[in-house]
């Protein structure tokens, strides 16, 4: 007998629900990231790197009692390779986010970062031949405004003379996210969450490590207080934060999931309105709105994508794509007959 090629399965309706709510609790886990940073006892470069250490901690005590059913040598070759380019792709993105306001002020840094469901509809378009509607431009362009008015709505730092090379920075971070994005994508058709998230954490941990030990003075918390918060910084936004953005990429389109990440600046601002007492203005609740209203927008541009035909019966339309490709294309029950001659078994 012939074997069947091998096809993604057409996700679930409850699967794509269950991308939808990951993808939120996402932004809310990195959307806190500047909290944990802000708290820190140690720099950025050491706090960032002892989070990806934390982290590859816990998923490994997780992972070590499943080795029988998750185990990493089973992973083909292309797919270990394309692991560890995408996790030297997010740590080149993490490091050129955190030094990008280092040069530029805060709301140039914030709104290039922003560009990054641009960068994702322009890949997309250009790698992977995917068509983009015009209701899904609409929707990044008016995400971006929104995006802006958070920004302007924060305030602004003044600019260093190396301005330019600080806005070079955030365009890599957003153009670096948009690859991150599209290549999880095409990872989590294969490879569990898990195995991601433990390779990611060790390979931007181990590119990280140097940097840090030159840079970073000191390296490690002075306190128990300081360790609890670094693990802390690691469950919440490594392990849920991008955990949960891994695991929602197997059903989410990867330009919405980058748009989410507009909405991560009312996160850390509502944050830091509750723990650190610093205000929101008018703007960054209007822009937020505005955000909001591009992701509806966005996401009626998927569903207006997958609503059938007028042609469609109701009994098609309740099915989903899995069912309806297992469906004889007649009712006649005659067998069907191929453009290449042969029956055609279903």
């Amino acid at each position: 007998m012939t074997k069947a090629p091998e096809t993604t399965p057409t996700p679930t309706r409850t699967e794509r629900i269950r991308g939808k709510l990951a993808l939120g609790g996402s932004v809310v886990g990195i959307g806190s990231a500047f909290i944990f940073v802000r708290l820190s006892e140690v720099d950025p470069t050491a706090t960032l790197m002892l989070r990806m250490l934390a982290a590859s901690m816990m998923i490994g005590a997780v992972l070590a009692p499943r080795s029988a059913a998750v185990r990493v040598r089973d992973i083909r070759g292309r797919d270990m390779g394309l692991l560890v380019l995408v996790s030297i792709v997010s740590g080149l993105d993490l490091l050129a986010n955190q030094w990008a306001v280092s040069y530029t002020s805060v709301a140039n840094a914030a709104f290039l970062m922003n560009a990054s469901p641009v960068f994702v509809l322009l890949f997309a378009r250009l790698v992977y031949r995917e068509r983009v509607g015009l209701m899904k431009l609409v929707a990044v362009v008016v995400a971006v405004a929104g995006g802006t008015l958070v920004v302007a709505g924060g305030g602004d730092q003044a600019p260093s003379s190396l301005h330019a090379f600080g806005d070079g920075l955030a365009l890599t971070s957003a153009a670096l996210y948009a690859v991150f994005l599209l290549m999880t994508k095409r990872l989590r058709e294969r490879i569990p969450t898990s195995v991601i998230m433990l390779t990611n954490s060790l390979v931007i941990m181990v590119m990280l490590a140097p940097v840090a030990m030159l840079t970073s003075d000191p390296l490690l918390p002075k306190s128990a207080s300081g360790y609890a918060l670094i693990f802390g910084y690691a469950l919440v936004c490594q392990l849920l934060g991008h955990g949960l953005m891994t695991y929602a990429l197997r059903t989410v389109d990867p330009a919405l999931a980058s748009m989410s990440g507009l909405l991560r600046p009312v996160v850390a601002a509502a944050l830091a309105w509750l723990i650190l007492d610093e205000g929101m203005g008018p703007l960054q609740f209007l822009g937020g709105a505005v955000m909001l209203l591009a992701l509806y927008c966005f996401q009626r541009a998927d569903l207006g994508r997958a609503v059938p035909s007028s042609a469609t019966t109701e009994e098609e339309q309740r099915l989903g794509p899995a069912e309806q490709s297992r469906r004889p294309a007649s009712p006649d029950p005659s067998p069907q007959v191929r453009a290449d001659g042969r029956p055609d078994d279903g």
